[in-house]
């Protein structure tokens, strides 16, 4: 008899019961099981309708009916010192919480060990009910729900009807630690108001103190409680000693750390390293940087990964001083602005945004003016109050060679509808023979070759793609970082390139293409795609 994959399972989950193994067969099976599921159905065996405590009393099923149960699907695996895990720990204040608080509340322990001694061991410092050791109810309830070697351990919570109502609690555990007692009752509702009630209890110590764990380390291994920092504006540095982007940003945010101290000395970078706690190179790096962090490999890295989302290096977190999160995004700030974006609130972004001039961009000490054809130099003073289109080339780049000629067609439309327009190119040349052949080309104005300001230019818009360009209005402030598509869709007719003339632009081509064939529009919307691709070469 060929048995498909359904009746594989029908085997599995109900034995002699799934026969004849057929995919009917199964699911007949599984929605009477759901059906008539209850706490009895999942807990009382043809031996057993009793669960025991951890000093080994018996108490009957029968006394957790109309409670909201949750399954620890659980191995016994001690922490460093032989104490118990951390999900056992945090489950274990999670009870302790809902207890105090009188809430119908039961946990059941349903062991995976096969260690009896390893079992009690664990159990003994449990303060909620168990299946005993080695009883058949184990296996059954694995193979009931389902739960394969990768989803374990696990949490899986069963309301007051007997019927699921969540699973993998495990993953809000991880993700909000002990506000995770916040989703009870499990209701959607609660659910929906965890991260929002999770964020408003979050303090500094939550994110970093874990049991004994209450420390950060400086230099020559000294240990810094974690009670010191409360009440300072933390950074979280998230880096990786194997990542390129985590050492070349390294001395960027080395530069800035000095100059916020020296601002406020209410302020402090954590590194906390990730990847495999044995990266031999991780401490070494840690020995580059002038401040604090979190020990290599401690428990308390992938806790903080979780429950402030963090998915890749190179990430900055800020904490303010009530512990709450300013921002997870403090790279791109720094990167753009440097210390000045201290302490990387929205509103300072928005201070700084509105604070930029032509002037602060394109001036440095001496450094006062660009240049035109033979090196005459115009002093920036002279560009202040114009429109100024920033070119970010390369002769070396394709991109910017196939755009040049329409950049200069639409260059020469828009300077005869506002002479009070200009563009400044900006290169990203290697030598100063390909700069000076591909500026020769262009008839506007340029920085330098090799000049300085162009890595703060660089670090300001992004160090974003060849030949993109980058709109300055008439106040100073930045009107889009993203000109190319607009002008390779519109030409001349997108300037001043506002978001209110593109929106404008883009409505009057689909109000025409609705009257157009099917296959117009089709390359109406290929046209418009290329435009948006060319800015990210």
């Amino acid at each position: 008899m060929v048995v498909n994959e359904e009746g594989l399972r029908a085997v599995a989950k109900y034995g002699v019961n799934g026969y004849p193994f057929t995919v009917k067969r199964y699911y007949e099976l599984e929605a009477a099981a759901k059906k008539e599921q209850s706490l009895r159905s999942l807990l009382v065996s043809s031996s057993r309708d009793y669960l025991i405590s951890n000093d080994g009393s018996k108490v009957a099923v029968s006394d957790l009916e109309g409670k909201i149960v949750a399954f620890y699907f659980w191995f016994n695996i001690p922490d460093k010192d032989g104490g118990p895990d951390k999900l056992t720990r945090v489950l274990a204040e999670i009870y302790r919480k809902l207890k105090e608080a009188g809430e119908s509340f039961e946990v059941v322990l349903v062991p995976l060990d096969d260690n009896k001694s390893s079992y009690e061991q664990g159990l003994a410092s449990m303060p909620w009910l168990a299946i005993p050791f080695e009883d058949e109810g184990c296996e059954r309830l694995i193979r009931y729900f389902e739960l394969w070697p990768f989803h374990l351990p696990t949490v899986l919570v069963i309301g007051a009807d007997g019927k699921i109502m969540l699973k993998n609690y495990d993953r809000l555990i991880s993700k909000y630690g002990v506000s995770a007692w916040e989703a009870f009752p499990f209701s959607e509702e609660q659910l929906d108001l965890l991260p929002e009630k999770a964020r408003a209890a979050q303090t500094l110590e939550s994110l970093l103190v874990a049991g004994d764990l209450d420390y950060v380390i400086g230099k020559e291994g000294l240990k810094v409680p974690v009670k010191e920092l409360v009440g300072k504006t933390i950074l979280l540095f998230f880096a990786m000693n194997g990542s390129i982007r985590c050492q070349k940003f390294l001395p960027m945010l080395i530069e800035a750390y000095h100059k916020i101290k020296r601002m406020d000395s209410a302020f402090e970078v954590i590194y906390v390293p990730m990847g495999m706690h044995t990266d031999p190179g991780a401490f070494e790096f840690f020995l580059r940087m002038p401040w604090l962090a979190v020990p290599v490999g401690d428990e308390r890295i992938g806790s903080l990964e979780n429950t402030l989302e963090v998915g890749y290096v190179n990430t900055m977190v800020v904490i303010g001083p009530t512990g709450q999160t300013i921002t997870n995004n403090a790279a791109t700030s720094l990167e753009r602005y440097g210390a000045d974006a201290y302490p990387f609130s929205g509103e300072r972004i928005k201070e700084v945004e509105m604070a930029q001039t032509l002037e602060s961009l394109l001036v440095a000490g001496d450094l006062d003016y660009v240049i035109g054809k033979e090196g005459l130099k115009v002093p920036v003073k002279e560009l202040v109050g114009k429109t100024i289109l920033l070119f970010f080339s390369a002769r070396g780049s394709g991109t910017c060679r196939g755009f040049l000629p329409h950049l200069i067609e639409e260059y020469h439309k828009i300077k005869r509808m506002d002479s009070a327009f200009e563009v400044v190119n900006i290169s990203m040349d290697k030598d100063q023979d390909s700069f000076e052949e591909f500026f020769s080309g262009m008839p506007w104005l340029a920085l330098p070759f090799g000049d300085e300001r162009k890595k703060s230019l660089e670090r300001t818009f992004g160090g974003g793609p060849m030949a993109s360009l980058v709109v300055i209005g008439p106040t100073g402030r930045t009107s889009t970082r993203y000109a190319k598509r607009s002008l390779a869709t519109h030409g001349a007719d997108a300037y001043p390139f506002s978001e209110e003339r593109i929106k404008e632009l883009d409505q009057k081509i689909d109000e025409m293409a609705n009257g157009w064939p099917e296959k117009r529009k089709h390359e109406l919307h290929k046209h418009r795609s290329r435009g948006w691709a060319c800015t990210h070469v």
